[in-house]
């Protein structure tokens, strides 16, 4: 599920975490904790990975052994989580616990690594609902870690989000932290320890992680979308080091991107030129970096519709009605007419710099991609 290498800088923490699986030094109840936004679950299931790992490196896990391929998977039996839940989403007569959520959890976990309690709230439905960990979760807790472990060096329970223990949760976990049987580990990852039992917290081996750095931050986000450099210079000031944040305000800039990407593409193929003249007027009126800016988002959702075509889903940057649009563009255009609008985007974008009228510039690179959505239709016909 995560490597270290897959977590930008925190090197120290890193090379501690080795230390304490090389040495077998390892903690029985150990807490990750942090700002929002940060490391904390991605360093913990990192340090799963590594210490169950069959042929580990001396810096990471290998990936490729059968222990980390199940990790990848989500499908290793001796890995636990818990979470918070809501306990009357699900229409049950019997009891309900995380292993009720975990067809949830587990995309939730690799899509939004970095997500606190309200995007977990949204992704299961439940954002006007009260989440907690309740107290039959430590019973089954117990009972797992009594289990004989099926496979690997260690059985590893992790909680995500302690602080939501309901307060009879807390109090029956006690016991099983401070003396669970051989090789099983917990691994508690909170955003807000100041909210745990200080009985809790005193049985916890305390792993800090702090915020990511402004370069960090930039360095990622710079990998990852088509940004110029005064919009992610703005993101990155107001995410102050939380990653999760930083991701949030590009995803509501290019919700407006993409609503206005999606109705210039359409009047293109259909040749409303009205709208086309009206389209060209707007992009005139909006400031030089906006306008490379929309253009790189353009750009950015050509090739992802490229990429979405070949299937090639671990560099896929979108989900989402994003997603659902670019299989749409994917469908419609060739992998020429790609290379084409590709080629005129990035032509657009020098010539911005150069002071070209930009009404002229957009408006003439609206008609080119109108001519290449007739031609490709005839062609399909």
């Amino acid at each position: 599920m995560m490597q270290f290498a897959d977590i930008p800088t925190h090197l120290q923490l890193k090379k501690r975490l080795i230390y304490l699986a090389t040495s077998e030094q390892i903690p029985h109840a150990q807490l990750f904790w942090g700002p929002p936004g940060s490391a904390c679950i991605t360093l913990a299931l990192a340090f799963a990975a590594y210490l169950n790992c069959k042929n580990r490196l001396p810096e990471d896990s290998c990936g490729i052994c059968d222990s980390c391929r199940k990790m990848k998977n989500s499908t290793h039996p001796n890995v636990k989580f818990i979470f918070p839940i809501n306990t009357t989403k699900l229409n049950s007569e019997t009891e309900i616990t995380s292993n009720n959520f975990l067809k949830l959890w587990y995309p939730f976990i690799k899509t939004q690594p970095y997500g606190d309690i309200t995007d977990w709230s949204h992704h299961i439905g439940a954002e006007h609902k009260q989440l907690i960990i309740p107290r039959v979760e430590a019973k089954y807790i117990s009972q797992y870690a009594s289990m004989q472990s099926l496979e690997s060096s260690y059985k590893i329970i992790f909680i995500w989000l302690p602080e939501y223990f309901h307060p009879t949760t807390a109090n029956a976990m006690l016991k099983t932290l401070e003396d669970p049987p051989p090789h099983t580990l917990f691994f508690l990852v909170s955003l807000a320890p100041e909210k745990l039992l200080g009985t809790i917290r005193s049985r916890l081996q305390q792993v800090y992680i702090p915020l990511f750095s402004d370069e960090v931050i930039a360095q990622l986000l710079a990998q990852q979308y088509e940004l110029s450099s005064q919009k992610l210079g703005e993101v990155v000031r107001l995410a102050e080091g939380n990653l999760n944040k930083a991701y949030k305000l590009i995803e509501e800039s290019n919700t407006e991107l993409f609503e206005q990407c999606k109705g210039w593409m359409r009047v293109c193929y259909a040749q409303d030129f009205a709208k086309l003249m009206a389209h060209a007027e707007n992009f005139q009126g909006i400031q030089k970096e906006n306008q490379k800016y929309f253009l790189n988002y353009i750009l950015h959702m050509i090739r992802q519709a490229l990429l979405v075509q070949f299937s090639h889903e671990n560099v896929i940057r979108i989900h989402g009605e994003e997603r659902q649009f670019a299989e749409k563009l994917g469908q419609t255009l060739d992998y020429d007419a790609v290379k084409k609008i590709n080629t005129w985007l990035n032509q657009s974008h020098y010539y911005i710099d150069r002071n070209l009228n930009p009404k002229i510039l957009f408006l003439n690179l609206s008609l080119k991609i109108a001519q290449l959505f007739q031609h490709t239709r005839k062609k399909a016909t």
